[in-house]
């Protein structure tokens, strides 16, 4: 993330993928409220690789002391000085040129003990989480989930939610490039094989994914046993010639009964099959792709998928 402090104090701010600048209150980032800015004065916006600053004043912004030409892109670099204004200490130094990154901010807290999102995050810890946050490329919106409520809400900027006592607020760094952050075709879905290897007793579940010529081994996981049920109810429902957008959805009830586990434990294990898809995949593939979700209800969402038990094949590579 990068930062911008101002000299000659403790403030710092971090940066927006296109931050703007200037006395208009309701259309900038940082209000600068004086009478030699102008409404948008000057943005500052991330470009990969670089982070670049373009001059919309009619006063003038000034570079390490020089003035900068109106309308032109400048790119910047780490420790540069910026000055917004002749007239009043509005001086600031470029602290952290980082990428900008999407995060939650500890209210009453510093910036420095900020976190940075994950595609999927398990708040406050991984083994025994609270809250889950993760993007939904489908809404194009992060999502925050209680788990145990399972209460779902679509988090906005400024948003300030609360996890185990402490609580945060959402910083949406990445609000023009968004849109990028997930990009799946329907092709590289169907050419998606699941294949599942379950023990004899049902003990141990082990999940593969074939894409093209690339084997991806997710291993042994408990929550594997989760999708495999899923894939279970949805190749019976296949059988059945059931219609393709009714076909797998199990209640999240029923799946705990099925699991002898109770709402909570489940949400937390489809979660967790769901990050471990995404980080295999590099977070280039949608969690639905695995598991799709709506109104309490869940299904494997895989066209093309093997079960073997044993040394028994349950399916035969249905696809739809």
């Amino acid at each position: 993330m990068a930062i911008l402090t101002k000299l000659n104090s403790n403030m710092s701010f971090y940066l927006r993928d296109f931050h703007r600048f200037g006395r208009l209150a309701h259309s900038v980032d940082t209000l600068l409220n004086y009478p030699e800015v102008t409404r948008i004065h000057a943005v500052i916006e991330w470009v990969k690789p670089h982070w670049y600053i373009r001059d919309l004043s009619k006063n003038g912004i000034w570079l390490n002391c020089k003035r900068l030409d109106k309308q032109t892109n400048s790119v910047l670099a780490l420790n540069d000085r910026i000055s917004f204004s002749e007239i009043n200490n509005l001086d600031y130094q470029l602290t952290s040129i980082d990428p900008p990154r999407d995060l939650l901010l500890p209210v009453n807290g510093t910036n420095t003990h900020c976190m940075l999102l994950e595609p999927y995050h398990f708040l406050p810890d991984s083994q025994h989480p609270k809250a889950v946050i993760y993007y939904d490329p489908e809404r194009l919106s992060w999502c925050y989930e209680n788990t145990e409520t399972h209460q779902l809400t679509l988090l906005k900027d400024g948003q300030k939610i609360t996890i185990a006592e402490q609580q945060w607020q959402f910083f949406q760094a990445e609000m023009a490039s968004q849109e990028n952050t997930l990009n799946l075709s329907p092709t590289s879905i169907n050419n998606l094989k699941f294949m599942f290897n379950l023990s004899l007793d049902e003990e141990q579940t082990e999940l593969k994914i074939r894409q093209h010529n690339k084997l991806v081994d997710l291993d042994v996981r408990s929550h594997h046993y989760l999708t495999l049920l899923l894939a279970r109810n949805k190749l019976t429902d296949i059988k059945n010639k059931f219609e393709p957008d009714v076909q797998g959805w199990v209640q999240v009830k029923k799946l705990a009964r099925d699991l002898g586990i109770n709402e909570s434990h489940v949400n937390i294990q489809i979660h967790r099959a769901r990050k471990q898809f995404m980080d295999s995949f590099n977070n280039i593939l949608s969690a639905d792709i695995l598991i799709e979700r709506k109104r309490g209800k869940v299904r494997f969402a895989g066209t093309c998928f093997t079960i073997v038990k044993g040394a028994n094949c349950e399916s035969t590579e249905p696809k739809n």
